[in-house]
């Protein structure tokens, strides 16, 4: 799909553009595992850092409150979750990874590391590199308010 003449010197836009491509590519390979790019999101947290409550997944992903139910909810259908009595705060619910969960978690990685391969192919290693350095510096900077 082209992009507009309008947007070609707007970093912004070009910026969200991108990222909507990726995340379609990612869609791609992620749909026939019953999966999307949210959803792969929290398996991947819950395999990194281990069991979290439904409120710190959304915080953490920027997901909201409503949105999280739902995605956790299809998790939980699929097998791939389950939601347990949290031990630090019983009026919540700890999300956890099933065994199936697991090895859904790692095939999904390995679909979501080929749909970034097959995006930044374009790039060589040592632009993505520089790339990866330029978002983070405008992501992590500190809040600036005028």
């Amino acid at each position: 799909m082209p992009i507009p003449p309008s947007v070609l010197d707007r970093p912004g836009a070009l910026l969200v553009i991108a990222a909507r491509r990726g995340q379609e590519r990612a869609t791609q390979r992620l749909t026939p595992l019953g999966l999307n790019v949210r959803m792969c999101g929290v398996l991947n947290l819950l395999k990194e850092d281990g069991p979290k409550s439904q409120q710190e997944i959304g915080e953490l992903l920027g997901i909201d409150r409503t949105t999280m139910v739902e995605i956790v909810d299809e998790l939980e259908k699929q097998g791939i979750v389950k939601r347990e009595r949290s031990p630090h705060d019983r009026r919540s619910y700890a999300v956890t990874l099933t065994t199936s969960g697991k090895a859904k978690q790692k095939r999904a990685a390995e679909a979501f590391d080929a749909a970034a391969d097959d995006f930044f192919s374009p790039l060589s290693e040592p632009e993505r590199e520089k790339l990866a350095g330029m978002l983070k510096r405008l992501i992590l900077r500190p809040e600036t308010h005028t």
